[in-house]
């Protein structure tokens, strides 16, 4: 499969948030994910009492071996707890509660100078850096005057618009694509996809990454979680072959 499909383990995290029991654990999650045949996970800092906290992140570094993204708002602080996780890639994401993308990317031409400082921060500690944007190509144009590694395509207005709106905006998310692939940034996806909606981005888009959390996770209630993995990878590799 030329995409990589990673899974979104936040949803996991809500899941454990909803019972003082506490669990599903996402560390045990996480490495049943890699087991399964994910080829990396996401995973979000947050807040509150059985948030992920840094200490938590740590544990799950030690824990896995495939692709780690930590999803951090552009703030000093938390930035700098990147540092000592050690992470794969930091994404920087919207704070509060549109952290997953729901309501928008962050502004990468409105932001710049703050964005180049985390960004040259975390480049200079040898961590990929992603950003998630709207897919639009004055956000390509400033990640790459930024010089991120990664354009984290916010795909939640595709999902849910309907008819032609839905139309309009997957034209936007593959002329962004387009636009990153020849700028040298790779792309990923991510925001509500689920099966259907992925294999049609993979029909018409060159996306290096689908990052793929609530959906996948509701099926694994169903399937387990080797089996919703091995669907969405199915269903991934069909768009793609379609695309060819």
């Amino acid at each position: 499969m030329d995409a990589r499909f990673f899974v979104d383990l936040d949803s996991v995290v809500g899941f454990r948030q909803l019972s003082h029991r506490g669990g599903p654990e996402p560390i045990a999650a996480a490495v049943l994910a890699e087991l399964a045949g994910a080829d990396g996970l996401v995973i979000g800092l947050t807040e509150g009492e059985r948030g992920m906290h840094p200490r938590d992140l740590a544990q799950l570094r030690k824990a896995v071996h495939s692709h780690m993204c930590v999803d951090l708002p552009p703030t000093a602080d938390v930035v700098s707890a990147a540092f000592d996780i050690r992470p794969d890639r930091v994404t920087l994401v919207p704070e509060g509660r549109d952290r997953r993308g729901g309501g928008g990317g962050l502004d990468a031409h409105v932001l710049k100078d703050a964005l180049k400082k985390h960004v040259g921060h975390l480049t200079d500690a040898d961590v990929e850096v992603g950003v998630r944007v709207d897919p639009a190509l004055e956000q390509i144009k400033a990640l790459h005057r930024l010089n991120a590694d990664v354009a984290v395509l916010n795909t939640h207005r595709f999902v849910a618009a309907r008819g032609a709106e839905r139309r309009q905006e997957l034209a936007r998310i593959v002329d962004a694509a387009s636009l990153a692939e020849r700028l040298g940034i790779k792309v990923a996806a991510s925001g509500g996809l689920d099966l259907d909606t992925a294999e049609q981005l993979a029909q018409r888009a060159k996306i290096d990454e689908f990052h793929v959390g609530h959906a996948c996770i509701a099926r694994a209630v169903l399937k387990g979680l080797e089996g919703a993995i091995a669907d969405f990878i199915a269903a991934i590799e069909r768009g793609g072959r379609a695309r060819r």
